[in-house]
């Protein structure tokens, strides 16, 4: 099993007589780095199965850890996020390795969903939906708390689910509100909504697009939903 913990790995203080130095430099090597054991009853199964049984997590299982996806990931390369790691990700969910799943509460929100992992992985993993379904799960089991972009998916799925059709102005408007967010160019937005209110490409409030028939469809949407253990709260 590949080494996945710096603190399994230790280092005995290589004591001053034994150091060989050239040019004054050290070049003794720590010949003497051996790794703790690791009980394999800490790693839990059940981590995996929960994950694969999601719908965004049945493609889990095809991962070979070939770090594609990391490689080629915009908020690990471009943005500079180095603890933003999908393999790794992946990784912790297969082995069911609790301990350190739950160090990544604090960035495994983090993706964008640009889907270049996606379109790039070699062996058809969902890498987007895959880390969506851990982090989803990390917050059931309460190991991470709800974060901005949880929380943004909760607000699209209440506005979704009032008349089966997205009502994007409603959506940002509500979002910008909950989160508090001070610094955005709304002058910009208000410009941009108002030439698609124009076109008739985008509706909001009382003639906001509806779906034929959501009514009925709504109630079954809302079976699916409460199935998946999803519940859809009130906003």
């Amino acid at each position: 099993m590949p080494i996945h913990e710096k603190n399994l790995i230790e280092e005995d203080r290589i004591l001053e007589k034994e150091k060989a130095e050239l040019e004054g430099r050290d070049v003794s090597g720590q010949w003497n780095t051996f790794i703790e054991q690791r009980i394999l009853s800490e790693y839990e199964p059940e981590i995996f199965q929960e994950i694969y049984s999601r719908p965004e997590g049945r493609t889990i299982n095809r991962c070979w850890q070939c770090g594609t996806c990391t490689s080629g990931c915009c908020m690990h390369t471009d943005f500079g996020l180095r603890e933003f790691n999908p393999r790794y990700f992946i990784y912790l969910a297969r082995i069911g390795d609790e301990e350190e799943l739950k160090k990544q509460k604090d960035v495994i929100w983090r993706c964008l969903a640009c889907n270049k992992c996606v379109e790039r992985c070699p062996k058809d993993v969902r890498v987007e939906e895959v880390v969506h379904a851990i982090d989803s799960y990390m917050r059931k089991k309460g190991w991470a708390p709800d974060n901005p972009a949880s929380r943004w998916d909760d607000e699209y799925l209440r506005n979704v689910m009032k008349s089966g059709i997205l009502d994007e102005i409603s959506l940002l408007r509500n979002y910008i509100r909950d989160e508090k967010i001070e610094e955005f160019d709304t002058h910009y937005m208000m410009k941009m909504a108002v030439k698609l209110l124009k076109t008739g490409r985008m509706r909001t409030g009382p003639v906001r697009h509806r779906t034929k028939g959501w009514k009925r469809i709504r109630k079954v949407a809302e079976e699916i939903l409460e199935k998946d253990g999803y519940e859809l709260t009130k906003g």
